[in-house]
C-alpha cells in the first residue's frame, strides 16, 4: 500500500467517519511535516512509520475521546502538533491549545493553522507547561516518560471537572508509573488500537 492507501485504511479501522476535506487536511499536514521535518527535527519519523505511528497514533484516541464532553483542549508539548491538529480535524467544535516552547516549532504550527485554516479552533501557546496559567477540560500528551515527572504540573492545567489524558505504552508500565502517584488517583486505563502498529498503546485517562 501506498502511504494514503494505509492513511484511509488506518482511519476505517478506527472507525472514523470522514469526508474529503478531512482528508485532504491531514494529507497537506503529514506533507508539511516531510517538507520541514529535518530543518526543524519535528519527529523521528518518516513516510509510512510518520503516518502510522503518530498520525494514526493520534487518532486512535477519537473513539474514546467523544465519550468525554469538553469544549477547551491542550496539547502539552505539541512539537509538530501531534495529536492535537489530526484531533482538531475531527474535533472542530473544540479549542485546542498546542503548548510548545520551542520557537521554531512554535512557527510551524503558525504555518499549518494557516494552511489548514484551522486559526478559528487551535491556537498555539508558545510557553513552558509552568508558565501556562489557563485551565482546559482536556489536557492531552503523548509521553512515553514516567507519568511522575509530569502529572503535577499537568494537574495545575486541567479544569475542576477536566480530564488528564495521556497516550502511554505497555500496561505493566502503566500500572507501575500509577502507583507510584498515591491511592486517590482516579484513573481509566483502556486498551488502544492503531493500525498497522503491532506495539502495545494504551490510553491512561485521569479525572
Amino acid at each position: 500500500m501506498n502511504k494514503l492507501e494505509i492513511l484511509i485504511t488506518g482511519l476505517n479501522q478506527i472507525g472514523l467517519d470522514y469526508n474529503q476535506t478531512q482528508l485532504d487536511m491531514l494529507e497537506l499536514y503529514i506533507s508539511e511535516i516531510e517538507l520541514w521535518n529535518k530543518k526543524f527535527k519535528l519527529v523521528g519519523a518518516g513516510g509510512e512509520d510518520l503516518i502510522i505511528r503518530h498520525v494514526l497514533d493520534s487518532l486512535s484516541a477519537v473513539p474514546e475521546l467523544k465519550k468525554l464532553k469538553v469544549k477547551t483542549a491542550a496539547d502539552v508539548g505539541s512539537g509538530a502538533g501531534l495529536p492535537g491538529i489530526p484531533l482538531s480535524v475531527f474535533f472542530p467544535d473544540v479549542h485546542f491549545s498546542l503548548i510548545e516552547r520551542s520557537g521554531r516549532r512554535a512557527g510551524f504550527l503558525r504555518n499549518i493553522l494557516s494552511l489548514l485554516n484551522i486559526a478559528n479552533n487551535v491556537s498555539i501557546v508558545e510557553s513552558d507547561l509552568g508558565e501556562v496559567k489557563s485551565e482546559y477540560d482536556l489536557v492531552l500528551f503523548r509521553a512515553f516518560r514516567n507519568l511522575i515527572d509530569f502529572y503535577e504540573p499537568l494537574l495545575k492545567i486541567k479544569s475542576s471537572e477536566g480530564y488528564l489524558f495521556a497516550y502511554k505504552g505497555k500496561i505493566e508500565i502503566i500500572e507501575s508509573e500509577i502507583s507510584k502517584l498515591g491511592n486517590k488517583i482516579k484513573v481509566n486505563i483502556v486498551k488502544a488500537f492503531v493500525p498497522f502498529l503491532e506495539e502495545e498503546r494504551n490510553f491512561c485517562i485521569f479525572f
